[in-house]
């Protein structure tokens, strides 16, 4: 299967309208939940294979996308803190399938809004010493991500 992943800012602040996109192959979360686009499509690929495996989490690939961006087990924790809500001014987001459908509609394509600079240490990796070079932290947060299926439940 295909998967695409993409970034951008939201065009619009209705929330009810952004979600109405959202499916079980289609997840949009707040830019400040990735970590670079390298994380982004890490996410997507662990979360593809786990349900091609038959070791996911979730019913839904897109749900799962969350799971691995947030290194949680838990689909409400990981919401609250990759989920779009009324304050999110720019996302990311992962489609399964083709073809991808027109998020032109509600996104403004900017590769920029993801990035290490605007990932949110301070709720998503606050044991991680800020001081550290930036490509150090997100190796840290990559591998995070990569051990998910392999904790302890």
């Amino acid at each position: 299967m295909k998967l695409t992943v993409g970034c951008g800012n939201l065009r619009t602040n209705d929330l009810d309208k952004i979600l109405s996109f959202v499916t079980s192959n289609l997840t949009i979360v707040d830019s400040k939940s990735v970590c670079g686009i390298e994380h982004l499509y890490q996410a997507a690929t662990l979360s593809l294979s786990s349900h091609d495996n038959g070791f996911n989490l979730s019913k839904d690939k897109s749900t799962e996308v969350l799971l691995y961006l947030t290194s949680l087990r838990q689909i409400s924790k990981a919401l609250k803190l990759a989920g779009i809500n009324k304050d999110t001014k720019a996302v990311g987001w992962v489609y399964f399938g083709e073809p991808s459908p027109d998020l032109s509609e509600i996104i403004s394509e900017d590769d920029s809004v993801i990035s290490i600079k605007n990932y949110d240490f301070s709720t998503l990796a606050k044991d991680i010493d800020i001081s550290l070079d930036d490509n150090i932290k997100q190796k840290i947060i990559m591998t995070r991500t990569a051990i998910l299926p392999v904790q302890p439940r």
